[in-house]
């Protein structure tokens, strides 16, 4: 049985979250026990505008052979393909075929485009990517095995149709030894499947929507995955020195290791110790620079800003459809601009910058307070994309007008905690939230579900949790400047 090229990159991303998703269909198909089900996290899962996305953007590159460039252009996308169908259409040598699907003795996939040129083949694989990254290369190769399997004629060439609208060549000799071990890990891993081992997760791993599963093993094992910002090589480095877990780090009487630095090892073993001390309801931290990082403290006039955006409504950069100013004044005001549309876009950002320089003339020492890099380069991109207020958000950026919260966190404090995100560390300054919505994903879902789905009560709730990440700033800030 020939596995799915799809699968394939799963497993090239994450051993783990392919082993679950393997198991998962397992089960929907009866095939083993239903008590081997493993619980999703949906909002991990892809969003099913980008895959609307991924299509019309497909299509781009379909209509520019066909129209275009008058190209005869077979479309086996709604055909009940097969490789005996696909070669019948072969046969009648068009220039180009759309989305056949066929198989070899390992593999089965749908390809995008198949270009004869001659007597030979090329394959045009359409990314939203703005880069060519490993795992398309993976996946041309696999393409390109079962194409030359089926048609016994040679793939000559591979390209990559980007989201910057052009086609990019994928050079393969470098690759070729990578494609073929890690498709014998594959066969392997597959031959070996058993349903009660799964593989270990690693940090980095693409997870996708059995992340939350990945967590109860780091948990259940106590497992250096769970120390904040650590990396997998990290990690083998401590296994390497017998430090399996939080606690054997907290313990280990070691000073320093091979290959890692000695302020980075005493680092990790502070964050271990502070970890094991946390509960899920009281975090332990210290501080390590008694002046925060030369924060100051809360004054009149200052603001908190946080945005919401949505990647999928136009590729290769967010729309910006909220953007929240909270004010540390005597009537704790909110204000917000929202936006249904780019040309409203446009307008929220200039209202916002507007807002942000009448303020300066009233409150001339005023900081404004975010958290995460996120807002500047936002704020950057809405600028250069519609040439407004580029020289005077750049100002605002050299005189230091602009505070980012986390930066202060991050360099100030350690953690007993695997993240340092404001919903983690808000629990450090006693912030309880009482919001139905509770994360960043969880707000993309309910914008696309209000944009798309025409649930317009959503708006009310989008908002209100945009006002308590604003607020939150406040009370982060607060509480952060009474360590001083």
């Amino acid at each position: 049985m020939p596995h799915s090229v799809t699968e394939f990159i799963r497993f090239y991303n994450s051993p783990f979250s392919y082993w679950c998703n393997k198991t998962n269909k397992l089960v929907d198909e009866k095939k083993i026990d239903a008590k081997y089900k493993i619980q999703i996290n949906a909002s991990k899962l892809i969003s099913k505008q980008l895959l609307t996305k991924a299509q019309e953007h497909e299509i781009v590159l379909k209509d520019k052979y066909r129209i275009s460039e008058n190209l005869n252009v077979v479309d086996m996308s709604n055909k009940d393909s097969s490789n005996n169908v696909f070669l019948e259409e072969l046969d009648k040598i068009p220039d180009v075929i759309f989305q056949p699907y066929i198989s070899s003795n390992d593999f089965v996939g749908r390809l995008d485009f198949v270009k004869i040129v001659d007597d030979n083949l090329h394959i045009i694989d359409a990314k939203l990517s703005s880069s060519i990254k490993t795992e398309h290369i993976m996946q041309l190769f696999a393409y390109k095995e079962i194409l030359e399997t089926v048609t016994k004629k040679q793939v000559t060439e591979c390209f990559l149709f980007l989201g910057d609208l052009q086609m990019h060549k994928v050079e393969f000799d470098e690759y070729k030894e990578i494609y073929a071990g890690l498709k014998n890990q594959f066969m392997d891993f597959n031959n070996s499947y058993d349903p009660e081992t799964p593989p270990y997760p690693k940090k980095g791993e693409e997870l996708q929507e059995y992340e939350d599963e990945a967590k109860k093993i780091w948990i259940r094992d106590n497992g250096l995955e769970l120390l904040y910002r650590i990396q997998a090589k990290q990690i083998e480095k401590l296994k390497n020195n017998d430090i399996k877990s939080v606690e054997e780090l907290k313990n280990t009487n070691l000073e320093k290791i091979d290959g890692m630095g000695e302020a980075t090892f005493i680092k990790y073993k502070k964050l271990a110790q502070l970890l094991n001390d946390s509960t899920e309801n009281k975090i332990s931290y210290e501080i390590k620079d008694a002046s925060l990082n030369g924060l100051l403290k809360p004054k009149k006039g200052d603001l908190y800003i946080d945005f919401e955006g949505y990647p999928f409504l136009t590729i290769g950069r967010n729309f910006e459809y909220l953007y929240g100013i909270w004010s540390n004044d005597k009537n704790d005001s909110f204000t917000y601009y929202w936006s249904d549309d780019e040309e409203e876009e446009k307008n929220s950002f200039v209202s916002f910058i507007e807002k942000l320089l009448e303020h300066l003339e009233l409150y001339p020492d005023a900081k404004f307070y975010h958290y995460f890099s996120y807002e500047i380069s936002s704020l950057r991109r809405s600028a250069q994309n519609f040439g407004v207020y580029e020289k005077e958000l750049e100002q605002l950026i050299e005189k230091k007008c602009f505070v980012d919260l986390f930066t202060i966190v991050n360099s100030s404090l350690f953690i007993g905690a695997s993240s340092y995100s404001l919903k983690t560390v808000e629990k450090l300054a006693g912030i309880n939230r009482t919001e139905d919505l509770q994360s960043g994903m969880e707000s993309i879902q309910y914008f696309e579900d209000y944009f798309f789905n025409e649930e317009y009560e959503l708006k009310d709730l989008i908002i209100e949790y945009n006002k308590a990440d604003c607020k939150n700033l406040y009370l982060l800030h607060d509480w952060l400047a009474s360590l001083l």
